[in-house]
């Protein structure tokens, strides 16, 4: 089914050089296709006869009062098709051919400029990450010196004092001088020798499993 909206604004900017409801954002496009009534405007330059406006208003408005709503053939007896033979319109030269010289010829296309790669644009920033807060000295920043203060009195707590029940986590419970620390324990020595110097005398043994 032909959309007569559609083919109202592919008329407007193939007439006027720009979309009917153009604008910088999509939102605001948007706003203007709602409003078409306030925002559907010719401007002065565009030199635009009667009939192709009244055309084009007949396209761009609301689906009730739209032109082609009986069928294509009520917007092919509009005025300004006048001069168009609708039974021979396949056997016409066309006003403009291009000229392409394969099926993968651009030359009739627009032109822009060419974009560097994602994979590229990243390299510019290896190194920008911020670490030297120092340099944030020399500038009055607000809340700065609270901050690094306060990150200056945060310190982690000793892998022992997780594992101690009613130990505290603050920095007085679990921090001690050298002098506070109890003395380590002694090891006991290893024994050296044989594996077998290590077991009972022979009389000992044979007293236990007599006495079993």
């Amino acid at each position: 089914m032909l959309c007569k909206w559609s083919l109202g604004a592919i008329m407007y900017e193939m007439l006027v050089g720009y979309p009917p409801f153009y604008s910088d954002d999509a939102m605001s496009t948007c706003r203007k296709i709602v409003n078409w009534k306030s925002h559907l405007k010719f401007p002065g330059e565009a030199v635009l006869s009667r009939e192709a406006k009244d055309l084009i208003n007949s396209l761009l408005c609301s689906v009730r009062g739209r032109l082609g709503s009986k069928g294509a053939d009520e917007i092919k007896a509009h005025p300004w098709f006048e001069t168009v033979d609708w039974d021979s319109i396949f056997d016409m030269d066309a006003a403009f051919v291009p000229e392409v010289n394969d099926d993968l010829d651009t030359q009739n296309f627009e032109k822009f400029d060419e974009m560097l790669s994602s994979k590229d644009t990243y390299k510019n920033f290896v190194g920008y990450t911020y670490k030297n807060f120092e340099i944030v000295n020399d500038y009055q920043v607000p809340g700065m010196a609270e901050l690094k203060k306060k990150n200056k009195s945060k310190r982690p707590p000793m892998v022992k004092s997780l594992f101690d029940s009613g130990s505290s986590d603050s920095p007085e419970t679990t921090t001690r001088s050298a002098s506070d620390r109890p003395p380590p324990t002694p090891t006991p020595p290893v024994a050296k020798g044989s594996f077998l110097k290590l077991l009972p005398p022979e009389h000992d043994v044979r007293s236990k499993h007599e006495a079993c």
